[in-house]
């Protein structure tokens, strides 16, 4: 009896996240055909709700999505549930946010995912021209074929990567080292981030 509700507790919580995933799809369906039906009406701002409301919940599922792919804890380190957000198109320029804090022995760090927000956009000069990084305090290094920005100051590390563009990686911590910041780095699915 213990073993049926050890795997109940096990497989439950899976099978309501996959049904709030459904429910999700469901709703873009019927906003996307409620926008439709408003346009050919020329019911103009009525459109407007509505196919806002479909980007919206698309970008919550990419925020879950992008939830799913932060590394598993590193050998001796432990990790916190994954945090991600969706913003509207007037608060956080209409990206998304996922962020991940893992511990070890005092030591501290997070990374932290930003994609598809216009505010990035000034964050790509760093990337595009090394001496203005380096005159930041950066060392600049390659890892997994991205180009990395490094800072350290007193206990503090701090790992930024910028990928396609449209992607902000950064890997912050406290009593860690810089092997630290590129492990976390090199266990991230780059790749698979990207496609998202």
């Amino acid at each position: 009896m213990n073993k049926h509700w050890l795997w109940v507790a096990i497989f439950v919580p899976g099978m309501l996240l996959a049904d709030e995933i459904e429910d999700t799809h469901a709703e873009i369906k019927q906003a996307i055909t409620a926008g439709t039906e408003a346009y050919q009406a020329g019911e103009l701002s009525q459109a407007v709700t509505q196919f806002d409301y479909v980007s919206t919940l698309v970008r919550q599922l990419q925020a879950g999505e992008l939830g799913n792919l932060f590394p598993e804890p590193l050998s001796g380190w432990k990790a916190d549930e994954v945090e991600s957000q969706a913003g509207s198109t007037a608060f956080f320029g209409g990206g998304i946010n996922a962020s991940r804090s893992y511990r070890k022995d005092g030591g501290q760090l997070e990374i932290s995912i930003t994609k598809d927000s216009p505010l990035l956009q000034t964050m790509g000069m760093l990337f595009t021209n090394p001496s203005m990084a380096t005159m930041g305090g950066y060392k600049v290094k390659r890892i997994k074929g991205q180009t990395a920005m490094i800072k350290s100051e007193g206990n503090s590390q701090e790992l930024q990567m910028m990928v396609a563009n449209s992607i902000l990686i950064q890997i912050t911590g406290r009593g860690i080292n810089e092997n630290d910041l590129k492990a976390y780095a090199e266990a991230l699915d780059i790749e698979a981030i990207t496609k998202l």
